[in-house]
């Protein structure tokens, strides 16, 4: 027999980063807020683990504030409560019998040392670079505008002085109109060592505009948390906490309520129902809308964006605990930044991150912590289950240790502490459809671009979250989740009377 429970204010479904924002926001604010993940600790993607005294982080290794992570952190008090250090980033590769170490300082500083190994590139890349550094200084002026938060209120005023402070901007713009990061860089060069290298950068395929946004966040815009990304979850638990929200873990949701088109509540996956004025869910939005709403209450045209739409790339990882020896710390040598992209010797790339630099708490005294990862598809994992499962896990691993081999000389004697984590596994434990690594996919051709407020014909119901805003990551969840709490709060000030049971 289903269990009912009197009704709260706002029930929120999945507690990631996103619906950690809107439940901190709203608790603040004096609500009556359940939050619900199904997870036995918060934070979704931005979750950490440990294994023998090495933490790892279950998802980015570091974020972009894009003018919205810090500005949310300040306003909800909480900016203090977290350190920060700078996430740098850095290209690496062989060529010709010679090591090439690329630190990504500045668009002037790369654009010097690449014309350096690519002379005969030279013109095509300061063209590119200065469109970088124009752009960029575009990007920056409208982070730190506060643009984001505005809702298009007074917005003309201020996109007239961002266009009076950067009067190229336009044409920076202009530039990436139409254009993805691939077929801008085959317009601005020839030699496809250099754009299969450029191509590498971010996701597979991704707007100009979005490339742009990229390297001002590869330049001066990345961070990590002292302590590991699960220390960003549990300051917003410990907030809504303390304001009086409620965090209910290991407890999913199976069903969102739904009574004459209006969202009531949620059954939960012990069968408890639980009613609500407001619904929010920052969880999978296919899962959302397929499953928990359920294709009877969705628009035609919604299912079918929803059918067409692919996720964003998921990731194959190799997480590291790795001893302190001598030799393991000269290899390590080669980490000018903590961040590298690296060209293997076959030309393939993969990406390593020491996450123990300049974070040493995350590790036992004197050892080091690496990530290896690449992007990888979810569906060739689908039909493997079992021992075959397990064996394509562990050749996938030993193949990124060889090749994380030609970047770290002597890898694989030095590994204390080993997990891996295939599409499968970010799939399972994030709850995101494919394992998907930033919400739908950054290629707009295979993006649906799907609106929950025009799309879904609901009422007191609202998405949050990567998924909502393409492209999707860390500040679109938080910037998502922002909105939400803002209209949600509007409504219950206009009728703030109390709900009877």
């Amino acid at each position: 027999m289903t269990e009912k429970h009197a009704e709260k204010n706002v029930v929120i479904i999945g507690g990631g980063i996103a619906g950690l924002t809107a439940a901190a926001y709203l608790s603040r604010a004096g609500m009556d807020v359940h939050l619900f993940e199904r997870h036995t600790q918060p934070g979704g993607y931005i979750s950490s683990f440990s294994r023998r005294g090495f933490t790892f982080p279950a998802g980015p290794t570091s974020f972009g504030s894009n003018g919205i992570v810090f500005p949310i952190l300040e306003e909800l008090g909480l900016r203090e409560k977290c350190r920060f250090i700078p996430a740098s980033r850095q290209l690496n590769w062989n060529r010709h019998d010679n090591c090439h170490d690329l630190l990504l300082h500045s668009p002037a500083q790369v654009c010097d040392e690449l014309s350096a190994i690519f002379p005969h590139e030279r013109r095509s890349l300061r063209r590119y670079f200065r469109w970088v550094e124009t752009g960029g200084r575009g990007f920056r002026g409208l982070f730190e505008s506060g643009l984001m938060f505005s809702g298009g209120k007074g917005a003309l005023g201020q996109g007239l002085r961002l266009w009076l402070h950067n009067p190229l901007f336009p044409w920076a713009m202009a530039v990436a109109r139409g254009r993805t990061n691939r077929s801008l860089h085959a317009r601005y060069f020839r030699d496809p060592e250099l754009i299969r290298m450029l191509d590498g950068l971010g996701y597979p395929v991704m707007t100009a505009a979005t490339t742009l946004g990229m390297w001002v966040s590869y330049f001066q815009d990345y961070h990590r948390p002292l302590g590991g990304m699960q220390t960003i979850a549990d300051v917003f638990a410990q907030s809504v906490r303390e304001h009086g929200g409620h965090i209910h873990l290991g407890q999913g949701v199976r069903r969102i309520l739904i009574d004459h088109g209006t969202a009531a509540g949620v059954r939960l996956t012990d069968e408890t129902e639980i009613r609500a004025r407001w619904v929010v869910s920052a969880a999978d939005m296919r899962s959302t809308f397929l499953d928990m709403i359920g294709r009877e209450h969705l628009l035609p045209s919604l299912i079918t964006k929803l059918e067409r739409g692919r996720p964003s790339e998921s990731i194959f990882a190799v997480y590291l605990g790795l001893d302190d020896s001598a030799e393991m710390a000269a290899s390590l040598g080669r980490f000018q930044a903590d961040h590298i992209f690296f060209r293997c010797a076959d030309g393939e790339y993969l990406q390593a991150v020491l996450l123990s630099k300049d974070n040493p708490s995350i590790v036992p005294p004197g050892r080091h912590a690496l990530w290896l990862g690449r992007f990888a598809s979810c569906e060739p994992w689908h039909d493997l289950e079992g021992a075959a499962y397990r064996q394509r896990k562990e050749d996938e691993a030993q193949d990124l240790i060889r090749r994380g081999e030609e970047l770290v000389p002597g890898l694989s004697r030095h590994i204390e502490v080993m997990e891996t984590a295939s599409p499968l596994t970010f799939e399972r434990y994030t709850g995101n459809w494919r394992g998907a690594s930033a919400g739908w996919n950054w290629d707009p051709a295979d993006n649906p671009q799907i609106k929950p407020a025009t799309d879904v014909e609901l009422k007191n119901f609202y998405c949050a979250g990567h998924w909502t805003y393409s492209p999707g990551g860390v500040p679109s969840a938080m910037i998502t989740a922002w909105y939400i709490a803002q209209e949600i709060l509007h409504h219950w000030h206009m009728n703030p009377a109390s709900i009877s049971p």
